[in-house]
């Protein structure tokens, strides 16, 4: 038997591309399952999903051909509707896929593309951490100021009340 293009993983992560666009939580409320559901299963922290899960994405888009969920064989959509498809293949190597009839385009996503769009993210993670250490400390100092006017004006209220 011929090994499918992709993997089951892979076909739900293009479905989540498709059907909610890219939004995992969305794909899971639509599906009936938690959002660390789909999570497990994109992230690869969880090998295959198990019949559950792929009834419950079956039964909620019922235009996906289910050959193709199962098995990677035939076409995405059971229904050609008239609007383009889209899918997004990450892989380690660029290629070509007709799918839909031709009625798809596809957007190929290398490896190394993905690892240079999360430095990217972890980078920014990393600045915005550093600017709430600063808000935080700019904070702590407004604080301390607050609290030294403060002991300033009860010492100089407290001099003029003192008969001399």
């Amino acid at each position: 038997m011929e090994e499918p293009e992709y993997s089951i993983n892979q076909r739900i992560a293009v479905l989540v591309d498709l059907k909610a666009k890219g939004n995992k939580s969305s794909f899971a409320r639509h599906i009936g399952v938690a959002p660390s559901v789909v999570s497990d299963i994109l992230g690869g922290r969880k090998n295959k999903p198990g019949f559950d899960i792929l009834n419950k994405i079956a039964s909620a888009y019922s235009d996906v051909n289910t050959s193709w969920l199962l098995l990677g064989e035939g076409e995405i959509f059971t229904s050609g509707g008239d609007t383009p498809l889209t899918q997004t293949n990450v892989s380690g190597k660029k290629n070509a896929v007709n799918i839909a009839g031709g009625k798809a385009t596809q957007t190929n996503t290398t490896l190394s593309d993905c690892e240079k769009e999360r430095d990217l993210y972890r980078a920014e993670r990393d600045l915005a951490q550093k600017e709430v250490a600063l808000l935080r400390d700019q904070l702590a100092m407004k604080d301390d100021l607050i609290a030294a006017k403060d002991e300033m004006l009860q010492l100089l209220r407290g001099g003029y009340n003192r008969p001399n």
